[in-house]
C-alpha cells in the first residue's frame, strides 16, 4: 500500500468507528437502580441500556454490531491466512534453494589422489587424518607425554535427568516452525472470546428489559466480566506479538533501550 492509500484507509477506519458508535450516546447511560438494605432504600446507578429507550431499536443495533464484530473476525482470519500462505511460500523457496546449493556444493567437491595412485574423497581423507591424529596421540601417552584426559561430564545424573526429553524438544520445535500460525490463531481466537459474549448480552439486554436485574450477584458478577472481556483483547495482543514475533520484540527493544 502506498502512503496515500494508508492515510485513506486510516481516515475511513476512524470515521467509520464514529458512526457506528454515535447510537451509543442515545442507547445507553445512566440508570437508576434502587436497592433495599435494613429498610432503607438506596439509589445507586448502573450505566448500561436507557429504561425508556425503544427496545426494537436497541435490537437492531446490538445486532448490527454483533454483525460488524463478525466481519471483522472473518477479515482478521481471511487477512491472516493470506500471509502465512506467503509466509510458507517463501519458507518452502527459501528451503529448494539450500538445498540445490548443497547438492552443488557436494557434487564440486573433487577426489583427492593418494600417493599410491588410489583416490578417495575428502570425507575419507578427514576421516585418515582424524585416525593418524588418533594414533600420533596414543604413541605419545606410551612415550611418557602427559595425557589428555576425557571430556566426561560433571554434570551430576539428577541434573541430566531433568534435561528437555525428546518429546519436549519436538514441541519446541513445532511451535519455533508454525509460530506465526500459532500466533494468528491465538489472536482471532481473543477476539472471537472477547467480542462475541459481550454482544450476546447486549441482544439479552435488549430482548428482556430486566435482564440484568434477575441475574445473582455471582451470575452478576460472570456476565459482567464477559461484557468487559473487550478490554482483555486490547490488553493480550500485544503480549502475543511480543512472545511469537521476533521482529517486533527487537523493535520494543530498539525503544525501550538507548543502544
Amino acid at each position: 500500500m502506498s502512503l496515500r492509500s494508508k492515510r485513506l484507509t486510516i481516515t475511513a477506519i476512524i470515521i467509520g468507528s464514529i458512526i457506528i458508535s454515535i447510537p451509543c450516546l442515545f442507547f445507553y447511560g445512566e440508570a437508576e437502580v434502587p436497592l433495599e438494605y435494613n429498610n432503607r432504600t438506596i439509589t445507586g446507578y448502573n450505566c448500561g441500556a436507557v429504561p425508556n429507550v425503544n427496545r426494537n431499536l436497541l435490537l437492531g443495533y446490538s445486532v448490527t454490531l454483533l454483525l460488524t464484530s463478525l466481519c471483522g473476525i472473518f477479515a482478521l482470519i481471511s487477512l491472516y491466512s493470506v500471509i502465512l500462505r506467503i509466509i510458507y511460500k517463501k519458507e518452502s523457496v527459501r528451503k529448494k534453494n539450500n538445498y540445490g546449493q548443497n547438492v552443488n556444493v557436494k557434487q564440486g567437491l573433487g577426489n583427492t589422489n593418494n600417493p599410491d595412485g588410489s583416490t578417495y574423497t575428502d570425507a575419507e581423507s578427514c576421516s585418515t587424518n582424524l585416525d593418524s591424529t588418533t594414533t600420533s596421540n596414543h604413541q605419545q601417552t606410551n612415550e611418557g607425554e602427559p595425557t589428555i584426559k576425557e571430556n566426561k561430564s560433571t554434570v551430576p545424573a539428577e541434573i541430566r535427568t531433568r534435561r528437555k526429553s525428546k518429546t519436549v524438544q519436538i514441541l519446541c520445535r513445532i511451535m519455533h516452525k508454525h509460530r506465526f500460525f500459532i500466533m494468528f490463531f491465538l489472536i482471532a481466537i481473543l477476539s472471537c472470546i472477547s467480542y462475541l459474549p459481550r454482544f450476546a448480552l447486549m441482544i439479552a439486554g435488549s430482548v428482556i428489559s430486566n435482564f440484568w436485574d434477575e441475574l445473582t450477584d455471582v451470575e452478576y458478577f460472570i456476565a459482567l466480566c464477559f461484557y468487559r472481556g473487550y478490554l482483555l483483547n486490547t490488553a493480550v495482543n500485544p503480549v502475543i506479538y511480543l512472545v511469537f514475533d521476533t521482529d517486533f520484540r527487537s523493535s520494543c527493544k530498539q525503544l525501550c533501550c538507548r543502544n
